[in-house]
């Protein structure tokens, strides 16, 4: 009877730590700085001038986040989850009359605008067995973009919103600099003659212990779309800090 108790605490034990590992939490934070940001709403009219939110009007950084959880029911298999929240709000002085999803904006009128750009995502990775030169992992994944691009002045207001899936392909990639230390780059993106998504991260992975990794790096967010509806493309450039830790 001793030795069921035993043997059955033991595997209920070996399945709580195996079941430990099967979950990862990774998360990122850091300042998000424009590179460019172009807009234009509706695009069927080419008359209508772009706005640029960098060289029309101007962006101060802002601050970026992200939320990952990772399963891993199996060594060579991972299921991730992402959340990235993204607001920019940029402002200035209009240099030329527009028109914006209907409403008039002059030129001289001082702008508030808001970019807001929320992604959600579910991925799937496979890894190797052993790394393919320095590629350690590809997948595929889908993306849902929650967006708006408001502009306001005085007593007027603006608003683009839009919500869509965009499907992704991943690429996982890693150089051992020495046994705690890693140089990794991680690419995520798609592109279609409507539009592109792309998410670039190049950074250190320092491996702090079993559980717990530490990260910093530079990430880059780029894309946008080029339809009747609307005309908008970004790029915006992280400087980021984080870190993931088994459950």
């Amino acid at each position: 009877m001793k030795h069921i108790i035993l043997i059955s605490t033991m595997i209920i034990m070996g399945m709580s730590l195996w079941a430990q590992d099967m979950f990862r939490v990774e998360t990122e934070i850091g300042a998000a700085f424009s590179g460019y940001n172009d807009v234009r709403s509706p695009n069927d009219d080419q008359t209508i001038p772009i706005l640029s939110f960098t060289d029309d009007l101007s962006t101060n950084p802002g601050f970026s986040s992200r939320l990952l959880l990772h399963y891993k029911p199996h060594p060579r298999h991972q299921i991730s989850l992402l959340a990235a929240p993204l607001t920019l709000k940029p402002k200035g002085t209009l240099p030329e009359d527009i028109t914006y999803e209907g409403v008039d904006f002059m030129a001289g009128e001082q702008i508030d605008a808001i970019y807001r750009f929320d992604s959600y995502r579910l991925g799937y990775r496979y890894f190797f067995p052993k790394p393919l030169f320095v590629i350690k992992s590809i997948g595929v994944g889908g993306k849902i973009r929650d967006a708006e691009i408001r502009l306001e002045s005085g007593d007027k207001s603006s608003a683009k919103t839009n919500t869509g899936f965009v499907p992704l392909l991943n690429i996982n990639m890693g150089y051992p600099i020495m046994e705690e230390l890693e140089l990794v780059l991680e690419a995520e993106g798609l592109a279609s003659p409507y539009g592109r998504a792309e998410d670039v991260y190049l950074g250190l992975d320092f491996k702090v212990n079993h559980k717990l990794n530490m990260r910093a790096g530079y990430r880059l967010l780029e894309g946008g779309s080029d339809i009747d509806e609307v005309y908008t493309f970004a790029m915006i450039h992280y400087a980021t800090l984080g870190f993931s830790i088994k459950l």
